[in-house]
């Protein structure tokens, strides 16, 4: 039972290490974070690099999800101009995975010290970025004790026979990997643990990847809760958000073999490989719905008028 201990500790740091970072970068940002997003959407194209880099700042696409839902509820924020924000935050989270595959474990806890000593002793706002450096560390940490949890766990038969079948069906690893980030209400959370899998050879690339395409379903989840007692305006934005993963997993989905090839010729760990395709899935989805974004807006208000 040590292990499941480990494991429930590891998982809890984690999401605990995602939230300290972003709190860290919010509170250094500051409310001129809120004017500025604001003034950055006014053109689709706009509101696409201005989602990218607000995520990668805030390393979650949930938290600018909810707050595009919380803009647009009260009117700080079109329907519209809100679209190119989403399509842009899909692309910014995937910063958190591209750290995550980096293997810092050895000096997580030297960046928490110096991430806690930088926020008791530095001043102003400053102090808030380097809280940001203590979640960084909490997180490589937690995914150190993941590791360790998770070895007893692969070996258990019901886990072996589970993790076999995603592999010979990755329809369920979609399926998965959905349940996974909603309840986690993080996606990037959740492609860490897969690379983790992945890496210690328990999921195949492919199975890896269908874990990926529905984790990116599954982050929707938190939006649409904080959608339901909004406007419908704001309802849609949050249902834009779930097509818009959804449409990337059509796309995507007839390709995962072809995709896992691409992977391994581009080389690197297979933590680093599931992070590249996180980024790969994001970015051309993204950019495939940016030009259809005017028969999205149209459908949407069908949908909800």
């Amino acid at each position: 039972m040590e292990f499941l201990l480990s494991l429930v500790l590891g998982l809890f740091l984690l999401l605990f290490g995602m939230k300290v970072l972003r709190h860290g970068l919010e509170s250094f940002a500051g409310k001129h974070f809120q004017r500025l997003l604001v003034w950055m959407t006014k053109t689709p194209w706009r509101g696409f690099w201005s989602g990218t880099f607000s995520t990668a700042a805030l390393q979650s696409s949930t938290a600018l999800t909810v707050m595009a839902v919380s803009f647009v509820d009260a009117k700080l924020l079109s329907f519209e101009n809100s679209l190119g924000l989403i399509l842009g935050s899909n692309v910014g989270t995937t910063v958190t995975t591209q750290l995550l595959a980096f293997p810092l474990e050895n000096i997580s806890i030297y960046v928490m010290l110096a991430g806690a000593l930088g926020y008791l002793l530095v001043p102003n706002r400053l102090r808030f970025l380097t809280l940001s450096f203590f979640g960084l560390g909490i997180l490589f940490f937690s995914l150190g004790l993941l590791r360790i949890s998770m070895e007893p766990l692969a070996e258990l038969e019901i886990v072996q026979t589970f993790l076999h079948q995603i592999g010979d069906n990755p329809l369920k690893g979609v399926i998965a990997g959905t349940f996974l980030s909603a309840l986690l209400h993080s996606s990037s959370a959740a492609t860490g643990i897969v690379m983790l899998l992945a890496e210690d050879g328990w999921l195949t690339t492919p199975a890896a990847l269908a874990f990926i395409f529905g984790a990116n379903i599954g982050t929707c989840f938190t939006a649409v809760i904080a959608s339901l007692a909004a406007s419908r305006a704001a309802q849609r934005v949050a249902l834009f958000h779930v097509l818009l993963n959804i449409f990337g997993v059509v796309i995507f989905y007839p390709f995962l073999s072809p995709l896992a090839n691409l992977l391994d010729f581009l080389g690197g760990s297979l933590s680093r490989q599931v992070a590249n395709a996180h980024t790969i899935f994001n970015l051309l989805s993204s950019l495939a719905a940016l030009p259809l974004l005017p028969w999205a807006t149209r459908l949407l208000y069908k949908i909800r008028p």
